[in-house]
């Protein structure tokens, strides 16, 4: 194990070398223990090392914990996941056609929010000002269609959840989740405090773009609106703070380690946060799913299937501005992997943005040639 673990050492040195900043990741197989490698600095101001205890900002990674405490709920009988969301939200155009299972399988036709939203470091978002902008950038569709990546469903799942138990999306999730697998280093910002302290920063590359730019994310086009917020530039940027916790809610508000992710997936697929036929809402009933600069190619709610050093894996990746996090299980070996890094783009296709899945796959190997 000595060796294997100075071999992701040297996988995450020569990330850092190719432009990356900090990293940290962490594995384990089967019933072993976990290992924590990690590289690079947390804050270029002052190099302070990255260390396994460091908080990253997993984005959409967020989605597989939400819909983990959903389903818990399912199972408890306090939500039906076929019921129609019109209970909840009976103003909502098409309501009465969406169920609550399609909010978050990516199937629900909703209208999308995270490419319009502009970015506002200082603004406290509520949750149905994200619903309004999806909205006014219009483009909804039937749904139980294709799969088609969506946050706008996260959203209103979060504000369900919040309704049915009569708490914070954050504490909920905490009750259900967190809490009966250990997990003491993962937070929930957008709804509960968190040690802001051991936050790693994050920083953000935004070269300029060519004039005939697209914001075509399949051609390169940037994800976010950083106009106002951040100059283009060929050097990183501090981008912390630019998109608050509120604006990411349900869908990407959370911050936590490379050990609790690993964590969360064990204790997930091993039956201690649900039962097995529920898991199955998560895991099952997967369709096709090919979203531009990820590895992810079947959703099922809040998981995917993703092919990672030659193989199958399941389970999710996120990013927000100046993070990307990745965490991975393969039921057959037993193999667990999460990794995160404080560097990104809104060039989905660059290095700062995918340039982690490279090192996952080499990994991957490593740990099981």
């Amino acid at each position: 194990m000595t060796r294997t673990v100075d071999e992701l050492g040297r996988l995450l040195a020569d990330y850092i070398d190719q432009g990356a900043v900090g990293a940290s990741l962490a594995f384990a197989v089967a019933g072993g223990p976990t290992e924590v490698v990690t590289a690079g600095v947390a804050d270029r101001c002052d190099g302070t090392a990255v260390t396994p205890d460091r908080l990253f900002k997993i984005g959409s990674c967020t989605k597989t914990f939400v819909v983990a405490a959903l389903v818990r709920l399912a199972e408890d009988g306090k939500i039906n996941l076929a019921a129609p969301i019109s209970h909840w939200f009976p103003d909502l155009p098409g309501a009465e056609r969406i169920s609550v299972r399609q909010l978050v399988n990516h199937r629900s036709g909703l209208p999308e929010f995270e490419y319009e939203i502009p970015m506002d470091p200082g603004r406290v978002w509520k949750p149905h000002e994200l619903i309004g902008i999806a909205f006014e950038a219009g483009g909804q569709k039937a749904p139980g269609g294709p799969a088609v990546y969506n946050n706008t469903g996260y959203v209103l799942a979060g504000l369900l959840i919040e309704e049915v138990t009569g708490q914070s999306l954050g504490a909920c999730v905490r009750e259900l989740v967190l809490g009966p697998l250990g997990l003491h280093d993962t937070w929930s910002p957008a709804t509960e405090a968190y040690p802001a302290e051991r936050l790693v920063r994050g920083y953000y590359h935004r070269p300029p773009q060519p004039a005939d730019a697209t914001r075509d994310i399949a051609l390169g086009g940037e994800m976010w609106r950083m106009d106002g917020v951040l100059a283009y530039s060929d050097a990183l940027q501090d981008s912390s703070d630019t998109f608050p916790y509120s604006a990411a809610y349900g869908l990407g508000d959370m911050v936590s380690t490379p050990s609790d992710l690993v964590a969360f997936l064990r204790g997930l697929f091993a039956g201690e946060v649900m039962s097995s036929p529920w898991f199955e809402e998560m895991f099952g009933s997967r369709v096709p799913a090919s979203f531009p600069g990820t590895r992810m190619r079947e959703t099922g709610a809040g998981m995917f299937r993703s092919a990672y050093g030659g193989r199958a894996f399941y389970g999710h990746q996120g990013s927000v501005p100046g993070y990307v996090c990745v965490m991975q299980h393969d039921p057959e070996s037993g193999l667990t992997i999460a990794m995160t890094s404080n560097v990104g783009s809104g060039n989905r296709m660059s290095f700062h943005a995918s340039g982690l899945h490279a090192v996952v796959d080499q990994a991957i190997l490593a740990i099981q040639p």
